[in-house]
């Protein structure tokens, strides 16, 4: 079983196919509410981010937003195209690279990979995403509506999803 670890730790091409394949299929478990959609992105954010070297994790998540961009059916509920990236939840999509950035720099900065420190890395991405979705969602809506949907109805569930992912990567660590 650590064999079968160390090899895909070691091959690219399949860490970006398997970061790819994460935010693709958790894309299509979601709540379609407006503007943005409720989805487990997060959650494939959150494992990549945790997981990936800086370098696996940005060219997964580049390759995901490239082919959705280029219309390819990626996106939450099977949708893609430049205009859905650059839609009302375009910031969280943008997001997603950004939080996976600042999580792996955080992860080589504190290599003990403790419970408090997976957890406040985990918290880091999720800011950094809610950071993004909310600022981008502005343009779209008032401040006041742009926090109302693109932050209050995340806040709940991405607490949960960071300490569940934590710690099932803490645990899988070991």
């Amino acid at each position: 079983m650590q064999l079968a670890f160390q090899y895909i730790r070691n091959s690219r091409v399949l860490l970006t196919v398997i970061g790819f394949g994460l935010l693709f299929f958790c894309g299509q478990v979601s709540i379609p509410i407006q503007p943005v959609a409720i989805t487990l992105q997060t959650v494939a954010m959150l494992v990549i981010g945790l997981t990936f070297s800086k370098a696996d994790a940005l060219r997964s998540v580049t390759s995901y937003l490239m082919l959705g961009a280029l219309g390819a059916p990626v996106f939450a509920n099977f949708s893609g195209g430049f205009a859905k990236l650059m839609g009302p939840a375009g910031g969280f999509y943008f997001g997603f690279l950004v939080a996976v950035w600042v999580m792996c720099t955080l992860r080589e900065r504190f290599s003990r990979a403790n419970t408090k420190e997976m957890l406040l890395i985990a918290f880091a991405g999720q800011t950094t995403l809610y950071v993004c979705g909310v600022l981008w969602l502005c343009a779209y809506v008032s401040p006041d509506k742009a926090i109302s949907f693109g932050l209050v109805p995340f806040i709940l569930p991405g607490i949960v999803k960071s300490l569940l992912v934590a710690a099932a990567v803490l645990y899988l660590k070991k």
